[in-house]
């Protein structure tokens, strides 16, 4: 499976909108309220205080060539520190959850992140989000003891220095050093 990341635009609008609503259920949890139609436009335009246009971006996550968006990541550089990216939004639509792709996907983020000389990723993950949660643990991603407030929920604040190995490539290198092929 080969999992490529682009820059989406104002003209991918419908094709965001259309992940977005594939994504609802974790976008019900996150804003606590149903996914409005504009959805796809406010994360296009939404950005934190302070936060120059282009500093926010979307890369979106396509599998294999296709070209149906199956998720997405909303990043912000310099926000939290000047080599700092926070990854602000990852959803996968519920298809291709737990296949490898929100991995494969998270992987080429921290190459593309490294090569644009980037030593840091943070994000939040909301209370109750348990996959998620242990989906970054697994990335290698810290919690860092920050709480902050989300609309009536917290989310706690992780991050990861870029260049140290998570749990999953260490895996990967035990699994190579016996001698296991992995496709």
């Amino acid at each position: 499976m080969k999992v490529e990341l682009r820059v989406l635009k104002k003209e991918d609008i419908h094709i965001l909108q259309a992940l977005l609503v594939r994504c609802s259920d974790y976008l019900i949890f996150q804003d606590e309220e149903p996914l409005k139609s504009t959805a796809a436009d406010d994360l296009f335009g939404s950005r934190p205080e302070g936060v120059e246009v282009k500093d926010k971006f979307l890369l979106g996550i396509f599998v294999d060539g296709q070209e149906e968006l199956v998720g997405v990541f909303e990043l912000v550089q310099g926000f939290a520190g000047p080599k700092t990216l926070s990854l602000a939004l990852m959803v996968l639509e519920i298809f291709s959850r737990g296949q490898g792709i929100g991995s494969k996907a998270y992987e080429a983020l921290e190459e593309w992140a490294i090569g644009h000389h980037f030593n840091k990723v943070r994000l939040g993950v909301l209370f109750g989000n348990v996959k998620g949660l242990k989906f970054w643990k697994c990335m290698g991603y810290s919690e860092t003891g920050e709480v902050k407030p989300h609309l009536s929920n917290k989310f706690m604040v992780l991050e990861k220095t870029l260049g140290v190995p998570s749990e999953l490539a260490l895996g990967k290198q035990t699994l190579l050093q016996g001698s296991v092929n992995i496709g």
